[in-house]
């Protein structure tokens, strides 16, 4: 903050609004500072927006978990500003339904003083947050540097903005955002990808529907292979589940409780094993007992289906349920989907030459 305030005061380019720097404490006691400002300080009814700066780890990439409410233009900014993006509405949407059991001042900010803003937070090595080992040295300078690039740069735009003038003009709805390997930040309105998530939905069921209305006996043998399929891979769920929840109650019992929470390899051996050998154990059987005579290929594109049958389930709800992180699922079958669709097309297509072309040498 002290960084951005001294390259704010050193810009040669008169600012189109103001900005208050807040420093403020008593966040662990309720957060009664960032309460006591939006209420009582005079400057509060001046503000428009405001930029949340937390940490819930130490170090790595800030990430954006929280945005508005319904203010798409503050989503904007950071798209159209940000040096390194990073953010997911599915961080905002876990943190706002209280799974976690956390708060910070963005809450204050947005009931109290009915203020639309942007929270940010470190949240790489969260072990070591509010211990004893929760020391500044431990704070990585590129970590630093990378945030105050994005704040800086986001912070100049907004500052420079007309919408900042009157920002409750522009609420309208609420915004599905992400970003793609830290590159690019994708952001498009809510209701847009009500009608996207409908269309592949639709597009799934019309693909699997194809297949159970092949004539004669496949159509209803696909049926019953993809049901018993499907039924497998949530036993496999289930199974891989319980096989983990043994793993932590044996390490529970040997008072190692936690121990692998700053071993990461550690952490892929005891649980990623166990959760790899479940599932191929499971998918192994059913392919002994049942799918017998059925040639691995043919078991490959049985087990396609049943993902993108499950994927576009949880597509459905999540859509329905008015969720932007339904985003998600919808990746998870758009893009097998349009390649299984290529694919096939394209593989048609040679063989439609391959057969001309034997005919015409037979021709010959």
């Amino acid at each position: 903050m002290l960084e951005v305030l001294h390259s704010l005061a050193n810009l040669s380019t008169p600012l189109h609004h103001g900005v208050i720097f807040l420093f403020n404490g008593a966040e662990e006691n309720i957060l009664q500072a960032s309460h006591g400002f939006i209420t009582q300080h005079p400057w509060a009814k001046q503000v428009r927006a405001f930029i949340n700066l937390e940490a819930a780890g130490v170090g790595g990439k800030e990430v954006v978990f929280q945005t508005g409410p319904e203010n798409p233009w503050l989503v904007q900014a950071y798209v159209n500003a940000a040096k390194h993006p990073f953010a997911s509405v599915v961080g905002q949407e876990v943190f706002q339904s209280g799974i976690i059991p956390s708060d910070t001042d963005f809450r204050i900010y947005r009931d109290f003083g009915n203020i639309p803003g942007i929270d940010l937070a470190f949240i790489e090595n969260g072990f070591i947050y509010h211990t004893k080992y929760d020391t500044a040295d431990r704070i990585l300078t590129d970590s630093i540097q990378r945030a105050g690039d994005n704040i800086l740069a986001v912070l100049k735009y907004l500052v420079m903005s007309e919408k900042l003038a009157d920002a409750s003009e522009y609420r309208h709805g609420n915004m599905v955002f992400f970003d793609l390997l830290g590159v690019v930040v994708v952001a498009y309105p809510a209701r847009v990808g009500t009608i996207l998530n409908y269309m592949v939905a639709a597009a799934t069921f019309v693909y699997l529907a194809k297949k159970a209305s092949l004539p004669g006996n496949a159509g209803g043998r696909y049926v019953r292979d993809l049901a018993c399929a499907t039924g497998v891979a949530i036993l496999s769920w289930f199974v891989t589940l319980l096989s983990v929840l043994i793993v932590a109650l044996l390490i529970t019992l040997l008072g190692r409780s936690m121990f692998w929470y700053n071993h990461f390899y550690a952490c892929v051996c005891l649980y990623g094993a166990a959760t790899t050998g479940k599932m191929v154990f499971i998918h192994t059987l059913a392919k002994n007992l049942y799918y017998g005579g059925v040639r691995l290929v043919e078991l490959g594109d049985l087990y396609f289906d049943v993902s993108l049958l499950l994927w576009c389930c949880g597509l459905v709800w999540l859509t329905h349920q008015g969720l932007c992180s339904a985003y998600v699922p919808m990746l998870m079958v758009a893009f097998p989907l349009a390649t299984r669709l290529l694919l096939a097309k394209e593989f048609k297509h040679k063989g439609n030459h391959t057969s001309i072309l034997i005919v015409m040498k037979r021709c010959v």
